[in-house]
């Protein structure tokens, strides 16, 4: 995931990324970054618009010395704020909105890395909170990540094996049946 998060940042700070949308009138993205409820909670209203945060999840399969998965990623789009939040930038029409999100989208479809298959749009819609009407598109694509190879933890004087469940958590009972540990 971070091959790809860096890539959508490097896209849209490209030469030309930047001459697209001067052709267009319109700002590239100012402010990206991973979505925390940014759009929802005015705490952490620390960004210019226009904004791209980016939210997903992936879900994994492991296979050999490799985990596999289909990563579900989900861009907020932020053209501007509603008139009771304060920016700088001038809000965009109902058009030019919708001509911002499918520039963003045509960007952003078919990006890969050499961990994440090309991204495909799969779905959008318009998102509105007390502050910030705005779009989100999501995307799907695979995604694969080598495993770490993890040989045993030792805790006190019990070592733990990879792959041994049952094992492992019978030891870490005795463990805990052995030794009560204080927690301040």
């Amino acid at each position: 995931m971070k091959q790809l998060y860096k890539s959508i940042q490097s896209l849209f700070k490209s030469p030309e990324t930047l001459q697209l949308f001067q052709q267009l009138n319109f700002c590239p993205p100012e402010f990206i970054d991973l979505y925390n409820g940014q759009p929802e909670s005015p705490d952490d209203f620390e960004f210019t618009t226009p904004a791209l945060f980016i939210d997903y999840s992936i879900s994994w399969d492991k296979a050999g010395t490799m985990r596999l998965g289909t990563l579900t990623l989900e861009v907020h789009i932020l053209t501007d704020p509603t008139p009771e939040t304060d920016n700088l930038t001038a809000p965009l029409s109902g058009l030019e909105k919708v001509d911002y999100y499918e520039t963003i989208s045509d960007l952003l479809e078919g990006l890969s890395t050499s961990e994440t298959s090309a991204l495909v749009l799969t779905s959008e819609r318009p998102v509105t909170t007390d502050y910030f009407n705005y779009h989100a598109i999501t995307f799907t694509c695979t995604i694969s990540r080598r495993r770490t190879q993890v040989t045993g933890i030792t805790i006190g004087d019990v070592r733990l094996q990879p792959d041994t469940r049952d094992s492992i958590e019978t030891q870490l009972s005795r463990m805990s049946s052995e030794k009560k540990y204080i927690i301040d």
